[in-house]
């Protein structure tokens, strides 16, 4: 389940970054990306969930506008909108980590279920 952890550690990036980037301050920009930092650590919370426990792929989408907003919104882009771009970029990569990628597969595990005492 690491990756859901860097996926949040990425969504709190992303709620910082405006304050780090000392953007001029736009309260809509500010709670847009609020917003998609919440979505993002939904959506990797969700996925520890075992019945929505790939709810991690929809940050596929989120990773994909990001992308396009960084690059579309102005051009050249601010140095905000490239950190909406390589955020976007960061996460297309870790949301297709599956959730149990640290584990042995299963045919290597020995569960306990199925062992006879």
């Amino acid at each position: 389940m690491w990756g859901r952890v860097i996926e949040i550690m990425t969504a709190v990036w992303l709620a910082a970054s405006p304050f780090v980037f000392q953007s001029p301050v736009d309260p809509v920009m500010l709670w847009i990306d609020f917003g998609i930092a919440l979505l993002i650590s939904t959506f990797a919370g969700l996925s520890y969930w075992p019945p929505t426990r790939h709810a991690h792929l929809l940050t596929l989408a989120v990773a994909t506008g990001l992308i396009a907003w960084g690059r579309l919104a102005v051009l050249p882009p601010p140095p905000i909108h490239q950190n909406h771009i390589v955020v976007g970029l960061f996460l297309l990569m870790i949301a297709l980590i599956p959730n149990y990628a640290s584990r042995p597969p299963r045919a290597w595990r020995r569960d306990t279920a199925d062992s006879v005492s």
